[in-house]
């Protein structure tokens, strides 16, 4: 009895140590908001607001659970974005008290003590603990797997009953597994490997249990089956797996070189040289430090030589499986793509630890009860360590990754600030330069923070492109993307109303807010003589600075747009210009949109300017000016300004006074001078 109550005495304080590590200032750290969690909150307050999705699409797609888990936390906190941040906090307890229950069903308790408390204070756990990522969802989901399944496979019931609904429950939480995040896939083959381990290595006088594993390896895929025949039938909705698996690609087709070239870079990130991707970690910090690293090495070297034990094996499979996401793509963002191997990077050097207390007890004779050694001579000193090693997470992560001005830009803090400041205002048009006016990124961030979609908002990268907002609105120009000097002039007419300070130690520091006063509008009206293109645009007219280039210079080259109607939900627009040669040869060409179609309403109206570079061959002459539009399927998370030429989309037809006239605008020609 005096035992257990130490036992609990010893977790309490653990989970307290973690609770205290992943809620401090969490309102505040990470300082800002990335595009990534606001895309979550939009999701989970469109899951409050009715929508059901099965699969999120946005940002490369997104498995299910964290959306819905989200959801439901804001539905008793409200939505603001320290909620979801709140609900990664609690998977990230459930990975620490669930890692715990696993490895002391499975190693006892010293071995479950030492793994909480790595779990509990480390940099890592804690990181992705108070990111609003789904992946946090993954490893206490397949810690919770694990322990059903020891419970069904080795528990002490005899009722036959009992062992098999908790294997019923084991192969659910398999399946749903798979509804967290892309890693689990592979993290979903350890059972897999695992009952053909039990088939293989057969211990004398003991049976091995894998058909029941294979049994529950069937029941995960069966609840699995629902979300892979989605994919199937939407292979659209999830575009990252192409995005990361080419390694794998090049070694079905006899290349192993990638592979191991990623593999021999990632696997430097536990002890060498950490992540370098800044929203997951301090950059080249490793995950364990010299003290721990030795530790894994050691644990693993006692895994490695008890692997006919079931548990070791379990734990290598799950190590191992849970590092190949990371090991396939690289260093970068491995904190997070290895996340499921977590509990186990921790287990490792806790139990060369309990190893170490096992045989200092029995050098010194020292006192234990039962599996957890008492002794002062071992308990403190790994209570001051692990004390040690949280300290040293917490100035890490809060004064030092949190107060990075790189991290503030990552976390896009500018963007939170701007928030606040429409957020601030009574109701009315207001354009904002922002770096990211994509749909899914700067102004999902501003809606998360706002609450509401922000259709009185207008989006556009001030270096290109420039929206003015109608008499009485406001434009938002921030150090980060000031105005290109062909688009200054244009807004001499507005007024210059103040400039908020950001932050000091900011890279963006400020952002200039000016208003449109009665009469500062200048736009041209559309009228029936100006080109029409596809019914969703008017050419309002073209300015070209200058009009005689020498071979190998760049002109500029600023169109002014109205919008006249709307593009299908599925389509974003491109513009292009192009240099003609006389035989219709391109000589110079740009394809780009800094004033995004999804933003675009009617009556807007927009100028975009194109930098076109002749080749240094160019022979004197005068030359073809186009310009026009064409339309590509929405890639969810394409950034437009800057596309490359796509030769293959279909312009939109143009016409003027309703009749057709080919699909470009003709401009005035350039001519091409030789140089002196």
């Amino acid at each position: 009895m005096k035992t257990r109550r130490s036992e609990r005495a010893w977790l309490l304080a653990l989970l307290l140590a973690a609770a205290f590590l992943r809620l401090w200032e969490l309102g505040d750290v990470p300082p800002g908001l990335t595009h990534d969690e606001a895309n979550n909150v939009h999701d989970a307050a469109a899951v409050l607001d009715g929508l059901r999705p099965f699969y999120f699409p946005v940002a490369q797609g997104k498995e299910p659970l964290y959306p819905y888990t989200v959801a439901g936390f804001m539905a008793v906190l409200g939505r603001d974005p320290w909620v979801m941040r709140l609900s990664s906090a609690v998977w990230g307890l459930a990975t620490v008290a669930l890692t715990y229950v696993w490895t002391r069903r499975a190693f006892g308790t010293a071995t479950a003590l030492l793994t909480a408390a790595g779990l509990a204070t480390g940099f890592w756990s804690v990181s992705t603990s108070r990111m609003g990522l789904r992946a946090v969802t993954l490893p206490a989901v397949f810690a919770a797997f694990s322990c059903l399944l020891w419970l069904g496979l080795w528990g002490k019931t005899n009722k036959s009953k009992i062992r098999w609904a908790l294997l019923l429950s084991a192969g659910s939480l398999l399946g749903l597994s798979l509804y967290t995040y892309l890693a689990a896939r592979a993290m979903a083959l350890v059972p897999v490997v695992f009952a053909l381990y039990l088939l293989l290595v057969r211990k004398a006088g003991a049976r091995q249990p894998w058909a029941q594993v294979l049994s529950v390896v069937l029941i995960g895929a069966a609840v699995a089956t629902p979300l892979f025949i989605h994919l199937q039938r939407q292979p659209d909705a999830e575009i990252r797996v192409g995005q990361l698996d080419q390694p794998l690609r090049a070694l079905l087709q006899g290349d192993p070189d990638p592979l191991l070239a990623r593999a021999a870079d990632a696997v430097q990130f536990l002890s060498v040289r950490g992540d370098t991707f800044v929203p997951y970690n301090l950059p080249g910090k490793p995950v364990l430090d010299p003290v721990m690293s030795t530790l894994f090495v050691v644990g693993l070297a006692i895994a490695l030589w008890r692997w006919r034990n079931p548990a070791y094996a379990w734990a290598l499979f799950w190590l191992l499986l849970g590092l190949l996401p990371a090991l396939v793509t690289g260093r970068e963002a491995a904190n997070l793509r290895a996340i499921g191997a977590q509990p186990m990077v921790y287990f490792l050097p806790g139990l060369a630890m309990a190893e170490a207390g096992r045989l200092v007890a029995r050098r010194f004779r020292l006192r234990t009860d039962g599996s957890v050694p008492t002794a002062w001579a071992i308990w403190v000193p790994v209570s001051v360590g692990f004390l040690v090693l949280g300290g040293l997470t917490f100035h890490d992560y809060i004064n030092r990754w949190a107060a990075d001005p790189d991290t503030r830009v990552h976390y896009h803090a500018d963007v939170v600030a701007i928030a606040q400041y429409v957020q601030s205002r009574p109701p009315g048009p207001i354009a904002i330069s922002a770096l990211y006016p994509g749909q899914y990124h700067d102004p999902r961030v501003v809606e998360a923070v706002t609450g509401e979609p922000g259709s009185h908002l207008r989006w556009f990268d001030g270096r290109r492109a420039l929206v003015l907002p109608p008499e009485g609105g406001l434009l938002l120009v921030p150090a980060w993307t000031p105005l290109a000097p062909d688009l200054r002039q244009l807004v001499e007419p507005l007024a210059a109303v103040e400039r908020i300070i950001i932050h000091p130690a900011h890279l963006n520091r400020h952002f200039d807010v000016l208003s449109a006063p009665a009469g500062s509008g200048f736009a041209r009206e559309v009228d029936a003589t100006m080109p029409r293109l596809g019914g969703v645009l008017a050419a309002l007219g073209a300015d070209q600075m200058p009009t005689r280039l020498v071979a190998g210079e760049t002109g500029r080259l600023l169109t002014s747009w109205a919008v006249t109607g709307q593009l299908a939900p599925d389509q974003d627009a491109v513009l292009f210009a192009q240099v003609l040669g006389p035989d219709g040869r391109v000589l110079a060409q740009e394809d780009r949109l800094d004033v995004p179609s999804w933003n675009w309403h009617v009556g807007d109206r927009f100028w975009q300017l194109f930098e076109l570079t002749l080749p240094p061959d160019a022979e004197p002459g005068v030359y073809r000016l186009i310009a026009g539009a064409y339309t590509v399927v929405d890639r969810v998370d394409a950034v437009l300004a800057g596309s490359r030429p796509d030769h293959t989309a279909s312009r939109l037809p143009v016409t003027v006074g309703g009749m057709p006239a080919g699909d470009a605008i003709e401009l005035d020609p350039i001519e091409v001078v030789s140089d002196g």
